[in-house]
């Protein structure tokens, strides 16, 4: 009896050495294919036809310029398809504190260019240009209708405004800014328009029903971009989100009243 045990625990054993050996064979973390989801955990990201460096950023809650900066890139962002990017920070650096009731930021704006798009259109991604700064004196409501979801900071919680309305009714601007993203590759969000206020704000509009916007367009505050659609779950609704250095923060508190 104790000579089969013993032959059980060393088939074990072998079995156990050959598993870890092959685990150790690739020793880096893999890339991820796809947009992860709010609770997938972040690996390295392959870019596909249509990411932009903010819509990436924006997927995996990041601040772009930290995206940027860890993978060494610089102005205008140019993105080739195929192209792996870390997503995971190694070194973070400090962010400065900024006053909660100080949403106004800079003052002058410089008049972007359109969308640069590649001569090889197959091989590499759009990209629109670093635009200059705008002062944000007020933050309009993006749709009329009635809040049926507030923003949460808990873990797992609500990165913003979910607000009911009629499907197929207008969706504005809640602000001035160049369009960064104007697509639908980060599942969760459904059609989404990102759009970029100055150098600390970005706001989104997702789950709608027609687009009305273009990447690297700039967008006048109560503009019309887009119009109302439905959830994954089939609700009628707009998922809105001001993000201030990559961080959601509660529009609630920016929003002109």
């Amino acid at each position: 009896m104790g000579y089969r045990i013993n032959r059980k625990l060393k088939f074990l054993v072998v079995i156990l050495f050959f598993a870890l050996v092959g685990c150790g064979g690739n020793s880096y973390a893999p890339v991820v294919s796809v947009y992860r989801t709010s609770t997938a955990p972040a690996r390295g990201y392959a870019v596909h036809p249509g990411d932009t460096l903010y819509s990436i950023a924006w997927a995996f809650g990041m601040d772009y310029r930290d995206l940027a900066r860890m993978n060494g890139l610089s102005q205008p962002y140019h993105l080739r398809v195929g192209q792996h990017l870390a997503t995971t920070y190694t070194h973070q650096r400090p962010r400065q504190r900024v006053a909660k009731s100080q949403p106004v930021v800079h003052r002058a704006y410089v008049k972007p260019k359109l969308v640069v798009k590649s001569a090889q259109p197959k091989e590499t991604v759009h990209y629109v240009p670093e635009p200059g700064n705008v002062r944000v004196g007020r933050w309009l409501w993006p749709a009329r209708g009635r809040i049926i979801r507030k923003f949460s900071a808990k873990l797992g919680g609500n990165r913003g405004l979910d607000i009911t309305g009629r499907y197929g009714s207008p969706i504005r601007s809640s602000a001035a800014g160049l369009v960064v993203y104007s697509g639908s590759g980060l599942r969760a969000y459904g059609k989404l328009i990102i759009i970029k206020h100055n150098a600390s704000y970005l706001s989104a509009y997702a789950h709608n029903r027609r687009m009305l916007v273009r990447e690297g367009q700039f967008v006048k505050a109560g503009q019309k971009i887009a119009t109302m659609g439905r959830n994954n779950s089939g609700k009628t609704v707009l998922h809105f989100e001001i993000r201030h250095n990559g961080r959601p923060v509660n529009p609630l508190r920016y929003l002109h009243r």
